[in-house]
């Protein structure tokens, strides 16, 4: 089993082996790996004798730590899930879910060659093209590091610990909409701590971020210092009111809502048609052309008034598929997909 070597912590590596861990399970599951700067280093690594279940790696920091990762796959995604006292807190997923070409590239042995970098290419006389090589490389690697889920619940996990340590004042710790992002910031001492997004959510996701954001920043003041809930998120934008007459709603429905634009602009649409991803509309599987359909986003409130043009999204779960002008008017465009509620509108 091979030793891992986490950066920025100091801590020696037990291998042990887990059994399978889903994601209904994954609060009894044993931890990763405990994250601290200050953390003493234990002088013996033991090892376990190799088994069929996956194998994971614990990392002892001493008692003081109080937050702890685990990581696991989730659908197909790399994940791991930061816990503040054995109580979970945050689900960090990786944006694209794993292929069998990142697992080849993970598993192939490196090229000499290309480790090097500018000393084979001058050897070879081929400076320019190798050391973009290089660059590209390593451009692709950092790239990777900032978004791998267990980095990132692990420098969270770090800082948790060191506050802990610090005896920070958990009432300092608040959650507002982040505009920016179009998602929310936990923070501390107005020191933004961790995002809450498509890819940071509540273990126990609600589905709905601003839901998520509250209860995560309330798990986290009760499990740092026993402070008060917060009853409400910080700086969210007031919702945009549509005045409607009550006989004008024919149909109500909630669900997932995506947008689509670059790639179809200029495109025929189903409707026959020209696709502008700069008009206020919409694709939907059944409903006629030309109907109007009043969208909320349910993450901030925000609504706009689509018209039906396209057929779509052909993807589970989802209801609609907005126009890159109708995302942007309901802050969804960073996210990519959001919980909406749909209304469809007497013409």
């Amino acid at each position: 089993m091979n030793q891992q070597i986490l950066s920025g912590i100091t801590v020696t590596l037990l291998a042990t082996i887990l059994g399978a861990a889903t994601p209904s399970n994954a609060q009894q599951a044993k931890v990763d790996h405990v994250a601290g700067d200050n953390s003493p280093v234990f002088p013996q690594v033991w090892q376990t004798p190799a088994t069929d279940t996956p194998a994971s790696i614990v990392a002892m920091a001493g008692d003081e730590a109080i937050a702890k990762i685990y990581a696991y796959q989730l659908e197909g995604r790399e994940a791991a899930t930061l816990y503040v006292r054995s109580i979970p807190v945050l689900t960090f997923l990786a944006a694209e879910p794993l292929t069998a070409d990142a697992s080849k590239i993970a598993t192939t042995p490196t090229n000499k060659n290309k480790t090097t970098g500018l000393a084979v290419a001058e050897e070879n006389g081929n400076n320019s093209n190798q050391l973009s090589e290089t660059t590209h490389l390593a451009r692709t690697s950092n790239i990777a590091h900032a978004h791998d889920p267990v980095r990132r619940a692990t420098a969270v996990a770090r800082r948790l610990n060191q506050l802990h340590w610090d005896k920070v004042d958990a009432t300092a710790l608040n959650v507002r909409w982040n505009e920016q992002c179009d998602c929310y910031s936990i923070e501390i001492q107005d020191e933004e701590l961790v995002q809450v997004n498509q890819t940071t959510i509540l273990p126990d996701t609600t589905q709905n971020l601003a839901v998520d954001a509250l209860q995560a920043t309330n798990r986290l003041r009760r499990l740092m210092g026993n402070a008060p809930p917060l009853q409400e998120i910080t700086g969210m934008p007031a919702p945009q009111v549509v005045p409607l007459a009550p006989k004008r709603v024919r149909l109500q429905r909630s669900g997932l809502a995506s947008w689509y634009g670059p790639g179809f602009h200029g495109r025929l649409s189903a409707s026959g048609e020209r696709f502008n991803q700069n008009a206020l509309t919409a694709a939907h599987r059944t409903l006629p052309f030309g109907t109007n359909v009043l969208v909320t986003n349910l993450n901030n409130g925000r609504s706009v008034i689509v018209r039906i043009n396209d057929r779509g999204p052909f993807i589970r779960g989802r209801v609609i598929d907005l126009s890159v002008a109708a995302a942007r008017v309901i802050g969804m465009l960073n996210s990519g997909i959001a919980p909406v509620h749909i209304q469809i509108l007497e013409n």
